[in-house]
């Protein structure tokens, strides 16, 4: 082989080799391309899906329509108006029940003094009185006017026997009994009444001891 030869063979093997070398770079740059649009994509589709949670924010935030404001307000006003309303039927009827009581214990106090009389005039009848037809009468009209008031909610307050109470008796009277414990009311002079547990009027009592 002669030396021209020889240096067309070598030629041709380097510019083989780098023939090759090109075609390695341009698959590697064709990849690299590849993988940044790859990339590029991803990162498109992670940026859309972080800007969606932001609209729905956006409309979580959306003004309210100037209807829905005065449904709202006229709701408002409705439901104060009602507990107001509410509050004064309560206390009207409250106001209208003590005065009824008022009046019921005025009228009874009224009453108290008849009642008297009438037990008076009963106790000071005979045994022959009281068969008679006025005996009998006046003592049927007595228990009926005891039964009235009774129907009404007034009743007689319990003394004689009983221990002192201020709230219940007015002691007049004083005395020393052996026979009886310290602050016992010994004898009734006048009865007491009660109108639904509110005294109308306090017995009048001896207290012994």
């Amino acid at each position: 082989m002669t030396t021209e030869n020889k240096d067309l063979e070598e030629g041709l093997e380097r510019e083989a080799d780098t023939v090759e070398e090109s075609e390695d770079v341009a698959e590697a740059a064709e990849k690299a391309a590849e993988e940044s649009d790859i990339k590029t994509d991803n990162e498109e589709e992670t940026a859309e899906t972080e800007e969606k949670p932001d609209k729905k924010k956006k409309k979580g935030f959306k003004k309210k329509d100037k209807k829905d404001e005065q449904i709202e307000e006229l709701n408002d006003k409705y439901q104060r108006l009602f507990a107001e309303f509410q509050n004064f039927r309560t206390r009207s009827d409250k106001e209208k029940s003590a005065m009824f009581e008022v009046g019921a214990r005025s009228i009874v106090e009224k009453i108290l003094p008849v009642v008297d009389n009438i037990e008076r005039g009963v106790a000071a009848l005979s045994e022959e009185d009281l068969d008679s037809p006025v005996g009998q009468g006046m003592n049927l009209i007595y228990k009926q006017l005891l039964q009235t008031l009774e129907d009404m909610g007034v009743e007689a307050i319990e003394a004689k026997g009983q221990e002192f109470d201020p709230e219940l008796h007015n002691a007049v009277m004083h005395e020393d009994n052996d026979e009886l414990g310290e602050n016992i009311v010994s004898e009734e002079l006048q009865k007491g009444y009660k109108y639904k547990d509110t005294v109308v009027r306090h017995s009048m009592v001896k207290v012994a001891n």
